[in-house]
């Protein structure tokens, strides 16, 4: 204390005062309350979707999704920069694609990426996968074809008997013993592994691949039953109805209003909106800043 403040303060009555125990015990008290407010009300934590989930509990839905891969049918052939050069669907605004500009960044064919690549790995221990890939590659584009369409319609009239898919009889050719790999291999849980690995580093940092395989249909349904999809406001909340990252309120509004709830290039459309709300700000205050330095 300063010699001004002892003069000041002669004659008046003082005590002790111990301020970092006074913090330590609002510190504790705090932390006890937050324990026990994250146990009654805390978030659920719902698992993630694994392929081995998926195979052992859907495998019809499984083998939907892979030989629409195989196909060709699937959203991701059509996805547009940084994946695939469909460039036609990419996302526009006034004619303008920004996602054009610097184009296929991540190189994806999701028959290769998502199947054959995958499965030969699972051939170097599968003489019987490895016979059924070594058939398909050799047959010309229009019989594979015929084999691939001919087991894409095959699941619908398909049934579950004992946890396996039962497949009516077609005329698949190999695909329908590729598919069988695909699902050992799901079921295994090695296809996560399967799809991000990469020869040149000795661990994984590129999740792209395993994130991207069951985002249509699976993951889909996932997060409309967890009330996560981007009409239910779901980039904004926890999985149900607990509240969540509510700071991107303001920015998921806009998906929820025309044009912007019903446009394919909504995602484009509600970033401009901000960038230009942005920009309007700092225009504002550089305007201010001017005005004051006069």
């Amino acid at each position: 204390m300063s010699r001004r403040s002892e003069e000041n303060l002669r004659g008046i009555p003082m005590k002790p005062y111990d301020l970092l125990r006074e913090g330590l015990v609002v510190l504790s008290l705090l932390i006890v309350v937050i324990v026990v407010l994250a146990v009654v009300f805390g978030s659920p934590d719902y698992p993630p979707v694994r392929s081995e989930d998926v195979a052992q509990r859907q495998p019809i839905a499984y083998l939907e999704t892979s030989a629409g891969f195989l196909a060709g049918a699937s959203d991701a052939d059509k996805y547009g920069p940084p994946y695939t050069p469909d460039y036609d669907d990419a996302q526009r605004v006034f004619g303008i694609a920004p996602a054009n500009w610097w184009g296929v960044a991540i190189p994806l064919e999701p028959a290769r990426d998502f199947v054959l690549k995958p499965l030969a790995r699972l051939a170097a221990i599968r003489p019987d996968v490895a016979s059924a890939l070594q058939t398909y590659k050799s047959a010309t584009p229009d019989r594979r074809r015929q084999w691939v369409n001919a087991y894409v319609a095959a699941p619908d009239h398909a049934t579950v008997a004992q946890g396996r898919p039962v497949i009516p009889p077609g005329d698949y050719g190999p695909v329908g013993l590729v598919m069988a790999g695909m699902l050992d291999l799901g079921r295994a849980g090695l296809l996560e592994g399967a799809l991000d690995s990469g020869a040149r580093l000795p661990y994984t940092l590129d999740f792209t691949r395993s994130l991207l395989f069951f985002q249509d249909d699976v993951d889909h349904a996932v997060a409309e039953k967890l009330d996560m999809l981007g009409e239910q406001w779901g980039i904004s909340h926890e999985t149900g109805p607990y509240p969540g990252a509510w700071w991107l309120w303001p920015y998921t509004f806009f998906y929820q209003i025309p044009p912007m709830s019903k446009s394919s290039n909504g995602d484009l459309q509600v970033a401009l909106i901000w960038s230009l709300d942005r920009l309007a700000r700092q225009s504002f205050c550089w305007a201010d800043e001017r005005s004051r330095a006069r």
